[in-house]
Parts: structure tokens; sequence; C-alpha cells
């Protein structure tokens, strides 16, 4: 089963196992009075009162950049990050070469992991403490490089891929309109306090680069150059699929929107699923899928039915956390009947932490045609009828 595209991580899914054993020890980072912090939760440890790492210190002579999400970082000079070949590159950072399964979007396994959520750093919080996959234990409110900054504890619930009891810690800093949250846990030889402390040494070095061509390359989402889609796609009702068909992954989207509607139609030779999304099109990737197909973040099975799965995962989400109070931007069926002909089934499978993902069932395996859309900003995924 792919793992979603994002966000967190537990997506922060937390898909992340330690792995390996560092070649040499790392020094502590310094101590210093450079950063200010303010305790929110009750047992606050002493290691959160440290100064963050001098980025010129030796144990973090490399440095790698995400051209997709827009940053730059150093990381340990004995470590290793993935290349981007599979997902985007400068996420995953290990003692050993990070291994990146070529059916998930997000790694199986690493020391440090880095991505990017698209809600503001103020809405996290919120979602910090909604988030099923996690007991908090600790919330640190602190500044890393002059950038705000939350630095949490807790043990995983069990609801997600990490066992019941696991012990994690993510560092959240504001990044633009977005959030950059760096992750680890306790699985593996490397010591978790140790993996916090070089988390907030290599936050520190966090600079901000340039996403104007979106980091949408072949390489960091296994898709189609952005360059070769149409300027301008076919209507939602032109009876034709929208693009060229096949089973490899396609990916796009520049923006953070809210879903709005979902629709399903059936056509002649395909059937086509659409996303609406208020204001803008979400950073996302279609791409075949193995089941069983699970709901996120419980891991339940979610019973689709279907021979063959295609996953939409996207950056957006239903939810609006921008009020007072959260507020429900799509209120429609989290299932769609299909007509079998190839589409037997759609379901929502998951809407947390920024990513949202829908399945769909097919009767086969089948082609499919990707096409983003706008006015109304729109996903729309053609699946072939091969009969």
């Amino acid at each position: 089963m792919r793992t979603p595209l994002t966000v967190t991580m537990t997506t922060l899914v937390l898909l992340v196992a330690a792995c390996g054993t560092p070649e040499q020890a790392l020094d502590d980072p310094a101590q210093g009075d450079a950063d200010r912090e303010q305790h929110v939760d009750e047992g606050a440890d002493e290691r959160d009162g440290q100064a963050a790492e001098d980025t010129d210190a030796p144990d973090l002579g490399e440095r790698c950049e995400n051209p997709r999400d827009g940053y730059r970082i150093h990381y340990p000079e004995a470590w290793h990050t993935n290349e981007g070949e599979v997902t985007a590159p400068c996420q995953v950072f290990d003692v050993e070469v990070p291994q990146v399964e070529a059916d998930t979007v997000m790694p199986l396994a690493s020391s440090v992991l880095i991505l990017t959520e698209d809600h503001r750093f103020d809405e996290m919080r919120a979602l910090i403490e909604d988030d099923p996959a996690t007991e908090v234990h600790d919330v640190v409110e602190t500044e890393i490089g002059e950038r705000e900054a939350l630095r949490v504890d807790g043990v995983a619930t069990g609801e997600t891929y990490l066992a019941e009891g696991v012990e994690i810690h993510r560092t959240y800093v504001a990044f633009d309109d977005r959030t950059l949250v760096a992750a680890s846990n306790d699985l593996g030889e490397l010591d978790l306090d140790h993996r916090r402390e070089l988390i907030r040494g290599m936050l520190a070095t966090l600079e901000a680069t340039d996403r104007s061509d979106e980091g949408r390359d072949d390489a960091a989402e296994g898709g189609e150059d952005p360059d070769e889609q149409p300027s301008a796609a076919p209507g939602e009702d032109d009876m034709a699929p929208v693009g060229d068909a096949s089973r490899d992954p396609r990916s796009g989207g520049d923006g953070s929107g809210y879903l709005v509607d979902v629709r399903l139609g059936h056509h002649d030779g395909f059937s086509r699923l659409v996303l609406e999304f208020e204001a803008s099109v979400p950073e996302f990737e279609v791409a075949p899928t193995d089941g069983p197909v699970r709901a996120h973040p419980s891991g339940e099975d979610l019973e689709l039915a279907g021979e063959d799965f295609l996953e939409i995962v996207t950056s957006g989400t239903s939810v609006d956390l921008s009020g007072d109070e959260a507020t429900r931007t799509y209120d429609g069926p989290d299932r769609f009947d299909g007509d079998g002909h190839p589409v037997v089934e759609v379901a929502l499978s998951g809407d947390h932490h920024g990513v949202l993902t829908w399945v769909l069932g097919l009767g086969e395996q089948a082609d499919f045609a990707v096409a983003e859309l706008e006015d109304p900003a729109r996903i729309v995924v053609d699946v072939i009828d091969e009969g």
C-alpha cells in the first residue's frame, strides 16, 4: 500500500523506522542562550533550553536542497540523504543510504524525516492536539534560527504505522506561509535525545529557496514534467480522456486548496473522477497502489471493492482551520459506487494533517489520464475502459 505524500507524517504519518548505526559518534550540539523558549506543557526537559547547533560544526558538513518544497539544509557529514528518484530529494536522512521503495511516496526507513505542511504555523497546535496517532506528552515553544518553533514529544497510540508506545519527536518551524516538520522516533540504535538535538542543529541551517519551477520534476515525484502538460486541458464535460493514458504516476499542483466537491461520472470508454478545490489545486500525485486499501491514520481496512487500485494523494484538506472554529469545506459522501467499467468503487481513505487521499477500486488494471484544470480548480482523473 502506498503511503500519504507530505505531512505530516505520522504524515507525519511517521512511516519512519530508524535503521543502521552511526559510523562515528556525533558531538553534542553547542550550548548557549541564543534561543528563547517558553514551556507550554509541564514536564519539559532541560534539553529544550539548549541553543541551536553552530551551522559550521563539522557534524553538519553536508548540504542538500529540495526544489519542490523550496528549502536547503545542512546534515551530518557521515550521513546520507535521498536523491529524489522516487520522492522529493532532501527529505530522508540516515547513517546509511535511505531506501525508498518504488511503490511508496514516503520512505520506509530514516533517522530524520523532513516534510512540509500546507498549514500556517499558527494552525499547527490544533492539529497536534487532535492527532489520534500520537499521545502528546510535551510541547515547547521556542525559536530556531529566528523562526518560531514547536518541539513536540510523545508516544505513538498504535492508530497508524508505528506500534503503540513507540517514542516520537517532532519539531515544527514556521516556513513562509507553511510549516516545516522534522521528525524521528526511538526505533534503532541511535539515541532519540541525540536525534532531537541533531534536528535542532539541522533546522538552524534551514534556508528558503526558489520554488518557481515548483520542484515537480520527473525524479522528485516520478511523474511527468509539468512543462509537457497541456496549457489548456479539455473541459470537465468533454467526452474524451483529458490526456495520454498510461499506468505511470502523474503529479502536479502548487497550491494548498480546500476540497469542496467530488464527482464520479461514466462516459463512453472511460470513467471520470473530479476533485474540486477552493482557490487552487494542491500538490498531488496519482499512481497505482496495492491493496488492501487502509484508512489513514487508523490503518483499518476500508474494504474497498476492486481487483486493482489507483490512489490520489494531495496536500489538500476538507477542513478550514484558518478561522476561530474549524469549518468543513466538503460535506459530501466519502464513498461512490462505480459501474464496474472500469471503476467499481471510490472512497476517501484519509484526511489527516494536511494529506487528503482518495482511492479508486478498479475491476482490473487500467490505464489512466490526469489533468489539472482551473476556474474552478480541479484534479481530473480519467480511467480507461480497456474492454
